[in-house]
């Protein structure tokens, strides 16, 4: 079996629960392709941010595999886990996330410290990409000082600077305007198309319906 036919990210027979015998993930089996965006949907309370968190190694499932690139990553070392995220996932948490005390260009650069880029390289491909979403204009002010939908720009920004294979996203236009949703999500279409996979957790149909695969919570 060649590399591509595998596909870049899954999970076989994950389960996760909060409280005991009561699981929000029940034995789930997906797949996540290269050159594919990815939507899950479902009501508040169905598990499409905590399993977000379980792909992207952030939470440890109660049985069952994520698999990256055909190996079973989510059994690794803390530290394992870690530097995977660091070199191949990027994510778009639903509330940003920015650290307050920083400035835009500090937050969007922060992350390449841990895959050991240079400050240098991280700056110069930070500023195109604020460039790209229109957020220049902010790279020195602090979190405190942009608006939300700002914000999930910046965001996106972090989540693409290194040109990650997968990237993570917890409803990504929920802040924004027609046109800048619009952006937004072109520009995770854009990038799957490098090979990538992008996965969305979202509540708007609109954007499910657009996405190659869908999956239902």
């Amino acid at each position: 079996m060649t590399s591509a036919a595998v596909p870049l990210l899954a999970a076989s027979g994950l389960k996760f629960s909060y409280v005991v015998d009561n699981p929000i993930i029940d034995n789930l089996h997906v797949e996540f392709p290269r050159e594919t965006v990815t939507a899950l949907t479902g009501r508040s309370g169905t598990g499409k941010s905590t399993l977000l968190y379980i792909l992207g190694l952030m939470l440890r499932a109660s049985s069952g595999y994520v698999l990256y690139d055909g190996t079973p990553v989510n059994t690794l070392s803390d530290s394992g886990r870690a530097r995977l995220r660091a070199r191949h996932f990027g994510f778009v948490f639903q509330d940003a996330a920015l650290d307050p005390t920083r400035t835009v260009l500090d937050n969007i650069v922060e992350t390449a410290l841990y895959r050991g880029q240079s400050r240098k390289d991280a700056i110069t491909q930070a500023h195109a990409l604020l460039e790209r979403f229109d957020v220049q204009l902010r790279a020195s002010h602090k979190p405190g000082q942009i608006s939300g939908g700002q914000a999930q720009r910046i965001a996106l920004c972090r989540a693409l600077l290194a040109g990650p294979a997968v990237v993570l996203a917890d409803e990504p236009t929920g802040n924004l305007d027609p046109a800048t949703a619009q952006l937004v999500v072109s520009a995770l279409r854009s990038h799957a198309a490098t090979g990538a996979t992008v996965i969305i957790a979202t509540h708007d149909p609109n954007l499910a319906s657009s996405c190659d695969q869908h999956v239902s919570l």
